[in-house]
């Protein structure tokens, strides 16, 4: 019988969840998220970073890690955008479930334990989502209100209020996510990237109701040179695009969903389209969410997203709180976030004792 170290052991043992990273030159954002998978309190995963044809120096800013963990592993291609490098991370998979992270986002250290603990209490469910808070490119808490009660999460909610999200904001089950193809890549082929998380999720809710872990296990970052805020009509059409294939796919579902789906996607684009000031596509957008959909208010998740987007709106110059310094009932769960004091130890798996005959 003898002991053998990390590395060797995790050769031989799969693990419970492959997380991935796609990443393209994210070299200035990419550690606080790889730091926040290391740091989760499920340490049984491993953690596939792939780097879609980066130019800047990602590999020298993630040597560090790939030397001190190695149930990290990055993976090299050829740029083929998002979609492409997600597919990617899943042909590599190995473990029973996975989740995608874009290379900006966090999670909360309990995100993968929560998340797994739902989905094998729900075996049918095809992937769980949590709560996600919004944070600024500083690592500052945006004020946010959550749902004041968990939204409809099945196909038809999945599609009106879009209540996963955002692409960070799920763990799958891996077996599910092959079976209906991973990703959808033709997207990128037509100009149309930035919606296939929402095509894919919708797509899974369209077999089976999802789970929803109604806590806030994801940090959410605000950027304006993010994919949809830097260019919002490609955004829209993408949405578009999505919701065309989902009527096209289940046509006995009632069009007022997707009249509503088009005033909450319409929604979520309209700051981009101020920022740019440009009117004209705003008040094309108003006429579409309010005009044509006048009775929007029966949906009481829309309303609940109209009460949160007002609060935004309303706290957009308050004073921001540190991530570091959230406090959860005596906890500061991202308190490895501050850069004045000496960061934690990753947790990592124990050592495994094989026997030999």
């Amino acid at each position: 019988m003898r002991i053998l170290s990390l590395d060797q052991a995790l050769r031989f043992i799969r693990p419970t969840v492959s997380v991935v990273i796609p990443a393209y030159n994210a070299a200035s954002v990419i550690l606080d998220t790889v730091l926040s998978v290391r740091m989760q309190t499920l340490t049984d995963f491993e953690l596939l970073i792939i780097d879609d044809g980066s130019t800047d120096n990602l590999g020298v800013v993630l040597s560090a890690t790939l030397r001190d963990d190695p149930r990290v592993r990055v993976i090299r291609q050829a740029n083929g955008g998002l979609a492409a490098a997600r597919n990617r991370g899943l042909a590599e998979a190995s473990g029973s479930f996975v989740g995608f992270v874009d290379a900006d986002d966090l999670w909360h250290p309990d995100f993968l334990l929560k998340l797994v603990r739902a989905l094998k209490m729900k075996p049918e469910a095809p992937f769980a989502f949590a709560y996600s808070r919004r944070i600024d490119e500083a690592n500052n808490v945006i004020p946010t209100q959550l749902w004041r009660r968990p939204p409809q999460h099945d196909f038809v909610g999945l599609l009106t209020v879009n209540s996963v999200g955002n692409g960070s904001a799920s763990l799958f089950r891996t077996s599910e996510i092959r079976t209906i193809g991973g990703f959808d890549r033709s997207m990128q082929a037509l100009g149309l990237h930035g919606a296939e998380d929402w095509k894919l999720c919708l797509s899974l809710a369209a077999r089976h109701q999802p789970v929803v872990v109604a806590e806030p296990l994801v940090c959410y970052r605000l950027s304006r040179s993010s994919m949809s805020q830097a260019n919002p009509t490609r955004q829209l059409s993408a949405v578009r695009a999505v919701m065309a294939d989902m009527r096209a796919s289940f046509p006995a579902t009632p069009e007022r969903h997707f009249r509503d789906a088009r005033t909450m996607m319409n929604g979520w684009l309209w700051g981009a389209f101020v920022r740019k000031r440009d009117w004209k596509m705003l008040l094309r957008l108003f006429t579409q969410s309010y005009i044509l959909n006048p009775l929007w208010f029966r949906s009481g998740a829309l309303r609940d997203v109209h009460r949160m987007k007002i609060f935004a709106l309303m706290q957009d110059n308050a004073v921001r709180q540190p991530l570091h310094a959230l406090n959860e009932n005596g906890r500061q769960p991202f308190a490895y976030l501050n850069r004045l004091t000496p960061p934690p130890p990753v947790p990592m798996p124990l050592r495994l004792i094989v026997r030999q005959d």
